[in-house]
């Protein structure tokens, strides 16, 4: 067997240790994938009701462990710990919460209602039936940013569907899913249900997209999501995908622009903005710029950067690694190449760990640091003259998860959301629904496609078996052998009654159907 490696975790913010955790080996996975799957059979036949009491001793559980949790998240990724606890515990535990009081619904058996068909279904003694069933093994691919809220959301929607799961965290933040695991372990849930895999995405994840695993659901880079899912096509594995984003923020002229303003900071600036649904473009009414953005940048100005669980003022944490601090330096470098302002931010702060100031640009909608995704503290603020010009240029990206619409006319809010490509669109608020779990979670385009959360989110994790019932009151169906001439004419007459609307003779076409039908 191969040595097993060891990921050394650090605080990124004050660069001290936190844990070494042994890795998992490639060839381990198939047989996680095989314990869960031995679980699963067991758990997926358990009704509804039942998984619902047992998943919310775990919801239970970890609500009771919320300061736990909270500081964890911070000393694994940098981040306040207000934003451990509203953006990582509290979402948690929504999602968590939508999951065990919805499943029963969502798991309902229903039956097929067949429109025009109908009558003559009735008639003839047959229905269909859609029964709900588990997938199976759901392979879960989480990434480091939100190391709480995004596995421990997905693992419990995948639970409370009936299927066993095996997640890879991120490599940089494994210490929190361990300790998760461990949560659903002292709930007391069924041994081997719940598999966790450390590892690198190179090895461990490439080895959990080839395991035969019932579907993946991925959440990163376009670029990791496009070789994960070349991977699992060679074994038709289906997966939702989750990826970047570059969110645009519409303010118009009758927005109220210090409230505005304020959600603007915090979009753009919460977890550093190393968030998939952060605002990264700010497209305001020309008329009112010069009132708004003195307004944003006099909320930026009162951010405090730094890492401090005692001080609740901290309001900037670290970013993930040196390696994404120096992306920052590299896009900033390429947007003032091509004419970009910076009105604030734009350098490294004197402090030990991989900072990056939070930094505001005025820019053009030409420029890389408006198409490209930016994961870090950078926000792009660019004018429109119209409401047609402002939906264009927001359109005008490759990605399309999230998005918002700012204006004192809720109507007007609601006509231009439609009109945006985004899979979420809010108005007059940004960055937060992920955390309403009855909310579908997803985008188009470079944004990934499916859905977690939600009953969408739900019909990823199940398949809806149909079941078609013949009560059998007649031998013979007009189609069956033998072919004759009169089964041609009673197959014209079937056709027309059935999808023409021709009623002529109907009595006389049905009663040579039922003769046929009865041979």
């Amino acid at each position: 067997m191969s040595r097993r490696p060891v990921l050394r975790i650090s605080n990124p913010a004050t660069l001290e240790p936190l844990d070494d955790v042994e890795c998992a080996l490639p060839e381990e996975v198939p047989g996680m994938v095989g314990t869960a799957r031995k679980a699963q059979a067991s758990w997926g036949r358990e009704s509804p009701a039942k998984r619902s009491r047992l998943l919310r001793r775990v919801q239970d559980l970890l609500a009771e462990r919320t300061d736990e949790f909270a500081e964890l998240v911070s000393r694994e990724t940098g981040k306040p710990l207000m934003e451990s606890l509203a953006t990582d515990v509290m979402n948690a535990l929504s999602v968590g919460d939508f999951a065990v009081s919805r499943v029963e619904h969502v798991f309902r058996e229903s039956k097929v209602d067949f429109g025009p068909l109908s009558s003559m279904m009735r008639y003839m003694g047959r229905s269909s039936h859609l029964v709900p069933r588990p997938l199976g093994v759901i392979g879960i691919i989480a990434p480091w940013n939100y190391p709480l809220a995004i596995p421990y959301s997905q693992v419990m929607m995948s639970l409370a569907a009936g299927n066993g799961v095996v997640l890879k965290p991120s490599s940089r933040t494994p210490l929190t899913a361990l300790r998760m695991a461990e949560v659903f372990k002292d709930a007391r849930l069924p041994e081997g249900l719940l598999q966790v895999a450390v590892g690198s995405g190179a090895k461990i994840g490439n080895a959990l997209a080839a395991s035969g695993v019932d579907r993946i659901i991925f959440t990163g880079q376009a670029d990791v999501g496009r070789r994960i899912m070349v991977m699992a096509s060679q074994r038709l594995t289906p997966m939702t995908m989750e990826l970047g984003g570059k969110d645009a923020m519409i303010v118009l002229k009758d927005a109220d622009l210090k409230r505005a303003a304020r959600a603007a900071c915090w979009g753009s600036f919460v977890n550093s903005g190393q968030t998939c649904v952060a605002v990264k473009r700010i497209y305001i009414d020309q008329s009112v710029e010069d009132i708004f953005v003195p307004l944003l940048l006099k909320e930026v100005s009162a951010l405090k950067q730094g890492f401090d669980l005692d001080d609740p003022s901290v309001s900037l944490g670290a970013m993930i690694s040196e390696g994404a601090v120096a992306e920052m330096e590299n896009q900033l470098a390429r947007a003032l190449e091509q004419g970009a302002k910076v009105l604030t931010g734009g350098k490294r702060p004197d402090l030990k760990g991989h900072f990056f100031q939070p930094t505001v640009l005025r820019a053009e909608q030409h420029m890389d640091i408006v198409s490209n995704e930016t994961f870090g503290p950078i926000v792009a603020l660019l004018t429109f003259n119209s409401e047609e010009e402002a939906v264009k240029l927001a359109n005008d990206s490759r990605f399309a998860l999230n998005g918002s619409v700012w204006t004192s006319n809720a109507e007007r809010g609601r006509e231009m959301a439609t009109s945006l490509r985004s899979g979420t669109i809010t108005i007059n608020n940004v960055a937060y629904t992920y955390g309403l779990g009855a909310t579908p979670w997803g985008g188009r385009g470079e944004s990934g496609f499916g859905r977690t959360h939600g009953d969408a989110g739900f019909e990823e994790l199940m398949e809806r078996q149909h079941v078609h019932l013949d009560r059998g009151k007649f031998p013979s169906e007009i189609w069956w052998h033998p072919y004759g001439q009169e089964g041609m004419e009673a197959m014209h007459d079937f056709t027309g009654l059935a999808f023409n609307g021709e009623r002529d003779g109907l009595l006389q076409k049905l009663l040579k159907a039922r003769r046929l039908m009865r041979r």
